[in-house]
């Protein structure tokens, strides 16, 4: 079976080619090939985790933490987690539609649904959300 070469970028599609293929050949419950997950990790750099795990039928937590372990933060920059706020990073992006869905643990909900450009700070209004001054 040939592979692209190792300093390419693999597409989505073709990742999911490769583990279609050591599906169909593997032992019973063998692991998956580094190379495989190798693979997976370098889709980061265009996916989220989420589409890729769903993509490759992979764990979640097994993919983000093979990415993690491969583009490691410096201790110093570490983000804090809180348990009140969750940052999203919404960075402009070309014309398109956009739906935004929140739910508080308090039950409140927010939708947002956008079409073209936005000329709001969608930050803004999720920091509002989240932190119950909205």
């Amino acid at each position: 079976m040939g592979h692209p070469p190792a300093h390419s970028s693999p597409t989505l599609t073709e990742v999911q080619t490769r583990f279609a293929a050591w599906r169909k050949t593997r032992q019973h419950r063998s692991r998956i090939p580094e190379e495989l997950w190798a693979a997976a990790v370098k889709l980061s750099n265009k996916h989220s985790i989420h589409r890729i795990s769903k993509a490759l039928k992979l764990s979640y937590t097994d993919l983000k933490e093979r990415i993690e372990k491969s583009h490691p933060v410096p201790e110093t920059i570490k983000p804090t987690p809180s348990l009140d706020f969750i940052p999203i990073d919404i960075a402009p992006t070309q014309p398109a539609e956009c739906i935004v869905e929140m739910e508080h643990r308090n039950g409140n909900k927010m939708r947002m649904h956008f079409k073209g450009n936005v000329d709001l700070d969608l930050r803004s209004f999720a920091e509002a959300f989240w932190s119950g001054k909205g």
